[in-house]
């Protein structure tokens, strides 16, 4: 494996990726949404390609121009209340894209490895009672986004079996680290905490849904563990990606505001109405991916929470600009 084409390359995780990649000696085309994208990232990592996942055309074109000996699939949305709002958006984005990555594949390189990021949200209320969720887990997704990832999870099944292609599925959990935009949940508390002003804001901080429990990783364990996959993962296989132990968004949140050493209290709002696709504990098992492939965290949430305070405190708030990746990271649905 030489060339690796990469979409979502300007995404949270894919732009760490695509360095990642580099750093360890592969030629990395990274798939990008128009030419100013393109130009800028040729200006500062490397080549670039524009690719279109949702049009079928487009990205045939930019994988056979890549000719990639391998293939990651970041693009999509990466938000679960932006799928709830926009659901033929997120279809396209998501569902179709995932059958037109495939569907190029098998005709310009069918022998490419193929690694698709889906995430832990097909699992749903699967989880709900706390107890660690196995790729052998029952899917039971309650949000579109989890809906829809188990629907493109089904779609590459079916071009596995039918066309034997050689891909791997990662079920990425919760992640956060530095430069999160502050499109995600934790990014945007990140960005207010950073900015945070007790002579007119006050010394509380008001926020819904704390007790709610995430497994949560850093970003950089992400992207190590795709690179892994990317190398050994095992055809038509699912793995989770996650730490194994769940934190409430409370003590994440508390965690910031020790990084920033701010005195703040914080108090929970009662939940918005309607919220009927809010799963209250995603606690996933890496059990998988630890024995198979000998992956596992090296990173600490601590570090990943104060990497993305200090991050946040050398930029003004008009820098962060929010990337639309496959990322599952920042709102904790």
């Amino acid at each position: 494996m030489q060339t690796i084409f990469v979409t979502g390359a300007e995404g949270f995780a894919g732009s760490l990726l695509t360095q990642q990649l580099r750093q360890s000696g592969y030629q990395v085309w990274a798939g990008v949404r128009n030419r100013a994208r393109k130009l800028a990232h040729e200006r500062q990592q490397g080549q670039a390609i524009v690719c279109d996942v949702s049009d079928a055309i487009n990205l045939a074109r930019a994988i056979a121009s890549a000719k990639p000996d391998a293939v990651v699939h970041l693009a999509g949305f990466s938000h679960p209340h932006a799928a709830s709002d926009m659901p033929l958006e997120a279809y396209q984005s998501i569902v179709t894209a995932w059958a037109n990555v495939l569907d190029a594949v098998r005709r310009i390189t069918p022998r490419a490895r193929v690694l698709l990021v889906s995430a832990c949200d097909v699992y749903g209320d699967a989880g709900a009672d706390g107890r660690p969720l196995t790729e052998d887990t029952p899917p039971q997704p309650v949000s579109t986004f989890g809906k829809l990832k188990l629907t493109a999870e089904s779609i590459a099944h079916t071009f596995y079996e039918r066309y034997h292609l050689n891909l791997t599925i990662a079920r990425t959990f919760h992640y956060t680290g530095a430069g999160q935009p502050e499109s995600f949940f934790f990014g945007s508390i990140a960005q207010r905490l950073a900015s945070w002003d007790p002579a007119v804001q006050g010394d509380t901080l008001a926020l819904p849904d704390l007790q709610c429990r995430r497994d949560l990783l850093h970003v950089r364990d992400v992207v190590s563990a795709y690179e892994r996959l990317l190398q050994d993962g095992k055809p038509n296989e699912v793995y989770n990606v996650c730490s194994g132990q769940a934190h409430t968004c409370g003590e994440i949140v508390q965690m910031m505001i020790q990084a920033l050493r701010t005195p703040l209290q914080v108090n929970e709002q009662c939940p918005a109405e309607g919220n009927d696709e809010q799963v209250p504990v995603f606690l996933g098992d890496n059990t998988k991916i630890r024995t198979e492939l000998g992956w596992s965290p090296t990173q600490t949430v601590e570090g990943a929470v104060q990497e993305l305070i200090r991050s946040y405190q050398r930029r003004p708030a008009a820098q962060a600009v929010a990337h639309e990746s496959a990322d599952s990271a920042g709102l904790p649905n």
